[in-house]
Parts: C-alpha cells; structure tokens; sequence
C-alpha cells in the first residue's frame, strides 16, 4: 500500500463525494473558531443499560452487577499488582473487567448467554470462579455459565499523512499529546453550537486527559506524526466530558474540537486500489448488539472489522501517569486480527451493513480486544448531533 504525499492523490468513490461547490455551500452555515471562551458544564447523566443488557437472564444480570461493583471496590493503582512468585497474576488481582456475552467453543453451553469475565493472565474458568465467589464474595456466580477472556491489562490506545480537507479515520491530536484518530464530524445541537463544525474524538486524543482549555490547537496530523503548530492545526478544543480517576464512574472518553470548515471533510478515509477512496457512515446512532459485524478505519491500523462479543463491560482503564479510570457500560469488539490498536483511539465504530450506522467510539484495547463507548452515550454527554 502506498502513502500520498499530497491530497491530489486521493479519489473518491464515484457516487459518494460532493462537487466542490457543494463542499463550498456546506461550509459556508458555519462560523471559523474564536479564540476564547469555556469548556462547557455536563449534564447529570442516568444510564440506559437496557438496550445492553436484552436477551440476559435476570440471574445474569444481577450476578453482573454485583461482581462489577465487587470489583471496582479493589481500587488500583497504574503501579504493579500483587503477583505469584512465578511472576504472574493470580485470584482478584488476576480480573479486569465483567460483561454479558456469548460462551465461546469448549464453553458450556457454547454460544448461550454467559457471564463473560476478562482476565491479564491466562486461568482457568474453576480459577475465576473461585476468585469471584471468595474473592469477591459474590455466591450467585457459582452457578452461572461463565466465560473466561483473557485480554491482559486495558489501556488507551495511541493513517499518519496530512489530508486537507481532513477526512474521519485520520491522525490528529491535541498539540501536547501523541496521535490519535479523528472519528467524524459532528454539530452542536443547540445555540451557539449549532453553527459550529465539530470534530468528534476522546477526551485523551482531543483534550489531553482533561489537561486542557478551550481554544487549544489540535493538529492533523498529530505531534507524533510531524503535526506542529499552527501549520497543521485544524480546530481548537471546544468540548470534552471529564475523565474521572480513582473510582468514580465513567461512561465515555469523548471531546470534541471547532473546525475551521476548509479544514476538515465529512467522509471517512480507507486504502483502496494501492492509494486512499472515501466513503461515508450513516448520522443516526445506534446501540450495538452480540454479534453485530462491524467496521472502523482509525490512525495505526486503518480499516478493520470485528464482532461485538459482549456488552454492559465494566471494568478498569490504565491512562498512565493519571491513574486508572472505572468505567460502566461498554462494549467490546474482537476482530480475526488486531481490530485497533495504538493511535486508534477516537475511531467511530459502525454496523458493517448497508447505513453504516455508527454504533460506538473506541478508547481503549488489550489482548486482541477493543473498548468502545455507546454512540448514543456519546451524542448525549456531548450535546451534538452526527455531521457525516
């Protein structure tokens, strides 16, 4: 696969990009970026698990809750853990995270619903069992089908060419960070951030784990890539949903950054034919389901595709030198190979069939498997609406 060296390059798919005109007349309803102002307050948020939690047992479910409860009760640090002599992770220092899934082959039953517990360490399901009941106290376990994953330790993740007009699927990042990847675009639902064009990424990739102001440059590419400031900066950090350490709950890693309308594009980029084509997702979010095939074109490994294998993940998050971040309500992908990986970080997550609904927003991976945040979660701490 060859990398441009310029936008001239780049072709996209007949029927699916604007003329020029037409990219001209859609920039033009939105105001270019000041250079002040405030990040913004959140709403209080409920959570509606419902859609992730359809088709699981009462039994399941409440076994889920209580063991995500147990285990966010072991509150960690980024430093080592407890070990066995031999070097290993061993009982509750051994568990990660707790979802609802599918048994997997050799599981029983095999492809029913199952309490699906992801470990660092490769162990044996009597072992998690064990660690869940005594460990954590929790008896209703005992007799549940169980799933064991191992994925290692969870932790964010870090395309790397300029593109003007930058499209999703692309390197960007605030100017103190690495790279990430720009998402999608996205508008403000209500005044005056209706008449903004907005990039949608984490809060980790836009705005620095919360080490940020309104106005910061964010870059395309990012720092790591050769972005600099301001000869590579696209937009300023408009938006980002507080990441809380130490315990408190989390329920999405997202931000967003004003775009100067020029700069940015709304299709999604993808390698085709030995260069780069475009294509577009839909605009209305989704919940994902088990079992869902789905897409994502992000910085490091470009397009990919997965299966949702389990929902209502729970579990921990290593963001380095801040700590590690609880969060509630995920779900998880697993691709044939590495679905992402680092520099992936703020890719959208779309159903890989005809509307390409966005159904997620991934922030973080291990072991083969990626995190993702709930779009319509995403659309609701941000206050936007999808621009794609």
């Amino acid at each position: 696969m060859t990398q441009p060296g310029s936008e001239q390059q780049f072709q996209a798919p007949a029927g699916e990009a604007a003329s020029q005109g037409e990219e001209l007349a859609a920039t033009q309803q939105f105001d270019a970026p000041p250079t002040g102002g405030d990040v913004g307050e959140q709403a209080s948020f409920a959570p509606d698990v419902s859609s992730l939690t359809s088709g699981f047992s009462t039994e399941l479910i409440d076994a889920h809750t209580a063991v995500a409860d147990a285990l966010k009760a072991q509150a960690r640090s980024s430093s080592a853990r407890s070990m066995s002599l031999e070097g290993r992770r061993e009982g509750l220092d051994n568990v990660e995270a707790v979802a609802l899934g599918l048994g997997e082959p050799g599981d029983s039953p095999p492809g029913q619903p199952t309490l699906t517990v992801f470990v660092a360490e490769r162990t044996t399901p009597e072992k998690v069992r064990e660690a869940v009941v005594d460990g954590l106290g929790v008896q209703a376990v005992g007799d549940l089908p169980l799933t064991v994953r191992r994925s290692g330790q969870f932790e964010v993740q870090p395309h790397t060419f300029r593109v003007r007009p930058a499209p999703g699927g692309i390197s960007v990042g605030h100017y103190r960070i690495t790279a990430g990847t720009l998402g999608c675009l996205a508008i403000g639902k209500n005044p005056p951030r209706d008449s903004r064009l907005l990039v949608l990424s984490n809060n980790h990739v836009l705005a620095n784990s919360n080490n940020s102001v309104f106005g910061d440059s964010v870059l395309q590419p990012g720092r790591y890539d050769g972005g600099t400031h301001p000869n590579d900066q696209i937009a300023i950090t408009e938006r980002f949903v507080p990441l809380q350490y130490g315990g408190a709950v989390n329920y999405v890693d997202a931000a967003t950054a004003w775009a100067w309308p020029d700069r940015v594009r709304r299709e999604l980029i993808y390698p085709s034919g030995g260069g780069y084509s475009f294509f577009r997702i839909g605009s209305v979010p989704q919940y994902p389901a088990l079992g869902n095939v789905v897409g994502k074109t992000g910085r490091t490994t470009q397009l990919t595709q997965g299966t949702v294998v389990a929902l209502n993940w729970s579990g921990w998050v290593n963001y380095g030198a801040p700590g590690n971040a609880w969060f509630v309500g995920q779900f998880v992908v697993q691709g044939s190979g590495n679905f992402s990986a680092g520099g992936d970080s703020g890719s959208v997550i779309w159903k890989w069939e005809s509307g390409l609904a966005p159904v997620g927003l991934l922030f973080a991976g291990g072991g083969g498997y990626t995190i993702a945040n709930p779009m319509p979660w995403v659309v609701y701490f941000l206050d936007i609406n999808l621009y794609t």
